[in-house]
């Protein structure tokens, strides 16, 4: 992660102290298992942890300063460290204020991404095509929390031309926060799903959270908005009652500012896109196969249209970029003299996304044998044996004759399969493994998807 460098003036000026203290330190972090030295120590406390009690090891580990809340710095008889502590009232709120006075001093434009598809991916290929030629950051992994997004914006360094953000949420409001503190001059949603849909009571809420991303977006912004999706009209006029004048559709129809005219898939290896990008035809080579990555590319070129930078140019570098692992990436591997395609998926999973995720499948490989690794997808709540049921007439839809599945949630599908599909139920990683292994045949593609905690990349590491 980025480390800043913070003086007690500024300290003073975000949290409104009266210090008339000397310091200085670099970087914040909450965790003293990846604290560096001369770092800030921001202690959280949360239901069912107290940052506070790692205070005397975030100093032994070479931390410079410390936050304390003033009720746990007399909880925890913090005297000893009593100059290397700055007292508030509470070290989230001042983790938020931090966060608002680096975005006050960052230059250059600022992009914030929102969706419940794509977003590190789409921040991930953005940073990676444009950081040759512009000074570039970004937030680290999936940092994109009330924690995380802040924790990433106070490390921002100050003299940079593009500034790269995830805003991610679990209920309502939290967007809207994480706007207002980041103040982005570009705001994207790349692609809304039922993806979280446990901690909502249906899409449309799940949208107008998404939606919030408009409210911190600066006047002269511009707001980028994925017309494919079916409550687009809904995301634009929110946008225009935010006060948003600049505005780009991308998705497949000829009113989108940023349109996709054809694209065509070259075997395993590649896939050529055809856009029309503001009036201008341009082509390019896409190495990260799938739907998923023709609609990333489609919200990348806006986003370079926004930077009023050369489309062309630098859509044409996707190519060397690689997706990140866990995320579709395509893996040829050799076992037992077999060669087999693997696509992992492995770090999320939601309907939608497996929906394309096993289309995508489909599309690979004429007359090769296509195998489906499926595990739980989390964060559905009441609705979750729905969607997970739902997963049988994707399959159906998409010739999928070989399934193997894994957790609680997938036994129901499995229990729901018919005769004609050859199906295995594993309760866990290693018996997954077993089974799989011994009826592996040569040259299948097998896609392994589910969401993250069930780690399902571990039977993936168990083949290379």
């Amino acid at each position: 992660m980025i480390q800043r460098k913070w003086d007690s003036n500024e300290v003073q000026k975000a949290l409104s102290l009266n210090d008339k203290n000397n310091y200085s330190f670099t970087g914040i972090s909450i965790n003293t298992k990846e604290l560096k030295k001369n770092n800030l120590f921001l202690p959280l406390k949360g239901k069912n942890y107290d940052g506070h009690k790692f205070i005397n090891e975030a100093f032994k580990k070479g931390a410079k300063l410390s936050l304390s809340s003033k009720k746990e710095y007399r909880k925890y008889n913090l005297d000893k460290h009593k100059k290397k502590i700055i007292l508030v009232n509470d070290p989230l709120t001042s983790l938020h204020h931090f966060a608002k006075y680096s975005r006050s001093t960052v230059k250059g434009k600022l992009l914030a991404i929102t969706g419940s598809l794509g977003k590190t991916s789409v921040k991930e290929a953005i940073h990676f095509i444009l950081k040759g030629k512009n000074k570039v950051q970004s937030s680290t992994g999936n940092f994109n929390n009330l924690i995380g997004m802040p924790i990433n914006l106070v490390n921002f360094k100050k003299k940079m031309d593009i500034n790269i953000l995830e805003l991610g949420m679990n209920k309502k409001g939290e967007i809207k926060k994480l706007s207002n503190i980041c103040k982005p001059n570009i705001g994207l949603i790349t692609k809304i799903s039922n993806a979280h849909i446990g901690n909502f009571n249906s899409l449309k809420d799940i949208v107008k959270a998404k939606a919030e991303i408009f409210s911190g977006i600066q006047k002269d912004g511009v707001a980028i908005i994925n017309a494919n999706d079916p409550y687009h009209s809904f995301l634009k006029n929110v946008a225009l009652k935010s006060g948003i004048k600049n505005i780009i559709n991308f998705g497949y129809s000829k009113n989108c500012e940023v349109r996709l005219i054809n694209f065509k898939y070259k075997n395993l290896t590649s896939c050529k896109v055809f856009l029309e990008v503001l009036g201008k035809k341009t082509s390019f080579n896409l190495k990260n196969l799938g739907h998923h990555w023709i609609e990333n590319s489609l919200a990348i070129a806006s986003v370079l249209s926004a930077l009023d930078k050369d489309v062309n140019y630098y859509l044409k570098k996707l190519f060397n970029f690689v997706a990140v692992k866990g995320r579709g990436k395509i893996l040829n591997i050799k076992y037992k003299n077999k060669k087999i395609v693997f696509i992992d998926d492995t770090y999320n999973s939601s309907p939608e996304s497996l929906k394309l995720s096993i289309n995508f499948l489909n599309h690979l490989g004429n007359k090769r044998r296509k195998i489906c690794v499926l595990g739980d997808m989390y964060e559905l709540g009441k609705f979750s044996k729905k969607y997970h049921l739902q997963m049988q007439h994707i399959l159906k839809q998409n010739k999928i004759t070989n399934v193997y599945t894994i957790g609680k949630e997938m036994k129901n599908l499995f229990s729901a399969l018919p005769s004609s599909v050859e199906c295995n139920h594993s309760e866990n990683l290693d018996e997954l493994f077993l089974n799989l292994k011994d009826n592996i045949k040569k040259n299948d593609i097998i896609l392994f998807k589910a969401s993250r905690a069930i780690q399902l990349d571990k039977v993936i590491k168990k083949f290379l």
